[in-house]
């Protein structure tokens, strides 16, 4: 009783070992990792595409009279071209022999008899020519398709070398194109500009250096640096050859304070540059495939925005930027890019109050006045009054007469000291006609330390207090 249960245990163990040792299997490719990966801009979902060769690895010998059948099956949503089944009839090698001839043959099976001539071993392979799709959902980044392999005995009625199908990935795709904006936060525009406060750029910075009058800022295009495939499973995908044009987006707060002429340029260092066409929000233009790099590259594109030089450039912009390619197989495709690739700062900030009046009189008991508070150490401003054009006052029911001047006054520039600053609005500018104007405080300082105030106190009347604003921050005061 002992002694044979031993034995049955014995065998039970050779045959689950034997079961594991002698399993086939497919060896090319040789993990699903290993498939072929195609770019989804050479092709479409009815774009054919060749896949690799498929090689299945004997897990159990077979003898002259064990003849048997190896049927290949597509995944879901691939078919075979109509005739690929008779086209790569697969052979047997290495180690055995056998006539391999169709037994079935459609776009989605492939059955095959395999008459051993000569004893097949652990070691004996049979290879399938590269399979061809006609159709599939490769045109959409990261979609797959896999091949099963089944044995059978001749009758197919029962399994031979392995229990169930074996499965292989043989072809994904992915995409070849994309941008890599990193953030760029060097650019600074500089209170103590040349030409006036904010008319210009703190020069220097990190990656492409920043000039007194010029901000720069680079993104790169990435042109196939995985080395993906066209439809032909072995040809480079490369947009320098497979594409038409790459239609790129800087979308802005604002573009104001630039040059009249060529406010932005842009230079890939390969070709001819690129024309850019400039609105109140964007700048646009095209890198074709004569400006990029031949693929597996990446091509660094340099844009620059040439300050005006007089006008303020403001404290804060950020810029974003995108593209679409146009290939000449695939679709157009979207390439996000990074909505805030660009982010300008300054060493000052703005302060603005849309209303003050300028006509202060304290003798009659008209107060106008700004009242700063500085947390921090004293720090020097410029004022600019900007009031009612002669036709805004027309359309109200204002005075009409002429154009409407500021003059700078004694306190147009000055400095805010810690603690509170008192100022006159009159000593701030004064009007050719009427009062009213609007007023920016641009100051070099840290935006958290200074806040600040217009008050009118009229004789008789209601005191009014208006904070100012910060106009790049949000709208905080």
């Amino acid at each position: 009783m002992k002694k044979f249960t031993v034995k049955a245990t014995a065998v039970a163990l050779a045959s689950v070992c034997g079961s594991a040792a002698f399993a086939g299997s497919i060896t090319a490719p040789a993990t699903d990792g290993a498939a072929t990966a195609y770019a989804v801009e050479g092709l479409t979902n009815t774009t054919d595409i060749t896949g690799p060769v498929v090689v299945y690895t004997m897990g159990v010998a077979r003898t002259v009279a064990q003849d048997f059948t190896i049927i290949m099956t597509p995944s879901a949503g691939a078919v075979f071209t109509a005739g690929y089944c008779a086209a790569a009839v697969p052979t047997v090698g290495v180690a055995g022999a056998g006539t391999v001839t169709v037994k079935r043959a459609s776009t989605t099976e492939c059955a095959y008899e395999v008459d051993v001539t000569t004893a097949t071993t652990t070691a004996s392979t049979i290879t399938f020519a590269a399979p061809v799709f006609d159709s599939h959902t490769l045109a959409t980044a990261g979609n797959n398709i896999s091949v099963s392999l089944n044995l059978w005995d001749l009758g197919e009625t029962a399994r031979i070398d392995n229990n169930a199908a074996v499965t292989r990935r043989v072809a994904v795709s992915a995409q070849a194109l994309s941008l890599t904006a990193t953030q760029d936060t060097a650019t600074v525009a500089n209170v103590n500009a040349t030409g006036g406060p904010l008319f210009g750029f703190v020069a220097g910075g990190a990656g492409v250096a920043d000039t007194s009058t010029v901000a720069k800022a680079t993104f790169v295009v990435n042109n196939n640096p995985n080395s993906l495939v066209k439809p032909d499973g072995a040809t480079v995908w490369d947009f320098a050859n497979d594409g038409s044009g790459l239609a790129v987006t800087v979308a802005g707060t604002n573009f104001t304070g630039l040059a009249a002429v060529n406010p932005v340029t842009v230079s890939t260092g390969v070709g001819a540059a690129p024309t850019v066409t400039t609105t109140a929000t964007t700048a646009t233009f095209t890198i074709a495939p004569t400006n990029v790099n031949a693929a597996p590259a990446a091509t660094t594109v340099e844009v620059d925005m040439t300050a005006a030089g007089n006008a303020q450039l403001g404290t804060t912009r950020t810029f974003g930027v995108s593209a679409v390619a146009d290939v000449v197989t695939g679709a157009d495709e979207t390439l996000a890019g990074n909505a805030s690739w660009w982010v300008w700062s300054a060493n000052a900030i703005q302060l603005q109050t849309a209303f003050a009046t300028v006509d202060s009189n304290d003798t009659a008991g008209q107060y106008r006045r700004f009242f700063f508070q500085n947390t921090g150490t004293a720090a020097t401003y410029t004022a600019t009054c900007t009031p009612e054009s002669a036709l805004a006052r027309s359309q109200h029911g204002g005075i009409s007469t002429g154009v409407v001047t500021a003059t700078p006054g004694s306190a147009a520039t000055g400095w805010l000291y810690p603690g509170q600053t008192v100022i006159k609005a009159s000593n701030v500018c004064s009007l050719d006609v009427g009062s009213r104007t609007s007023v920016t405080f641009t100051i070099n300082a840290p935006a958290s330390n200074i806040k600040g105030v217009f008050m009118s106190a009229p004789n008789g009347g209601d005191t009014t207090i208006v904070p100012l604003e910060r106009p790049y921050a949000g709208s905080t005061f």
